[in-house]
């Protein structure tokens, strides 16, 4: 499959605002002029992720939304901040089950005009439970995501088990094999921090079989890969997503990296930027469950290849072999990397 010419990616919902982040090179914010400026509105962050994806190639122009973020009066609010149509969306594809990735959807399918094609897994849609350490229970806290609720929307549910082409240069990967020991979800159901899931009326441990990423293949060469939480492993994910294009260059990966899960040691974190050495992965932009501490580790590993990617944070990554991002010195000091 060829590549597209350029993409742009826009965090339209994430764990975190920030309006002192600087502009840098291919990327902008909303940053302090724009909030401080009464005739705009300010974004809004809010625990989840839902990132706009424009893709170009030659004189024409695709559009895909991955997640849709926790509410959709929050998504929908960011996305008229940010300029950006609902009804121009050509694709949305959910990475997993959970709120935090799937609560925009209904208000968002009702505000359109038009039916939305929607990728999911079919074991999104098996009821969930969370049980905590601290005695904490989160009850079938999925039941907002039915088939139904989707279609009665206006949205046309598309389930699929394997890799699927959603737009040109886009697959939406289907589920991630778990080859990495270190990024295997725990099987113990007594657990003190975990997820659970009924299938076929028992309860077992949710590992999260519906995680799957976007995959948007740029110019002859490159990869970009958008991750909801990699309940899979990002290095799994990144491993998977060379698999399926047949491509070895990663321009870059965006998302939640799960690593702030509680009970999360912080060897996985160690291991994980041990394996982003190998990979060569030129932007590395962890956000939403990766965790503040997981997040300020990466970036003291990575000071070249770290961004810092917020809510309303803009960036375009162009097929080619230069560098896609350039994080200067001036940059680094203003995120505190240096």
């Amino acid at each position: 499959m060829p590549g597209i010419d350029r993409v742009t990616l826009t965090m339209i919902t994430d764990n975190y605002v920030d309006m002192l982040l600087p502009d840098l090179p291919n990327v902008t914010r909303t940053g302090l002029a724009h909030h401080f400026d009464p005739k705009t509105e300010c974004v809004q962050g809010e625990n989840g992720i839902a990132l706009h994806v424009d893709v170009r190639w030659g004189r024409y122009r695709y559009q895909a939304l991955f997640d849709t973020g926790m509410s959709h009066q929050v998504l929908l609010h960011n996305m008229k901040v940010l300029g950006l149509e609902a009804d121009e969306i050509d694709h949305i594809v959910l990475s997993h089950g959970h709120p935090d990735h799937y609560g925009g959807l209904e208000g968002l399918l009702r505000h359109r005009q038009a039916p939305t094609p929607v990728s999911a897994h079919p074991d999104a849609f098996a009821p969930r439970y969370l049980r905590l350490a601290s005695g904490q229970v989160a009850p079938y806290f999925n039941y907002g995501l039915t088939k139904e609720a989707i279609r009665d929307s206006g949205g046309l549910l598309v389930e699929h088990t394997e890799p699927l082409e959603i737009g040109p240069g886009l697959i939406a990967s289907g589920p991630i094999p778990r080859v990495e020991e270190f990024e295997k979800a725990p099987t113990d159901l007594s657990a003190p921090n975990a997820l659970l899931h009924i299938r076929d009326g028992k309860i077992e441990p949710d590992i999260v079989p519906d995680d799957q990423a976007l995959v948007i293949q740029v110019g002859d060469d490159g990869i970009v890969i958008l991750a909801g939480c990699s309940h899979a492993g990002i290095i799994n994910t990144i491993r998977y997503a060379k698999q399926i294009t047949g491509r070895d260059r990663v321009v870059g990966v965006f998302g939640g990296f799960h690593l702030g899960f509680p009970g999360t040691p912080r060897s996985k974190t160690d291991k994980t930027i041990e394996a982003l050495r190998e990979l060569n992965v030129e932007v590395i932009a962890p956000s939403h469950c990766t965790g503040m501490e997981s997040i300020m580790a990466i970036g003291e590993a990575f000071p070249d290849q770290f961004m810092l990617n917020v809510t309303g944070s803009k960036v375009t990554l162009q097929a080619g072999t230069q560098p896609v991002v350039d994080l200067d010195v001036e940059a680094r000091q203003k995120i505190g990397l240096q």
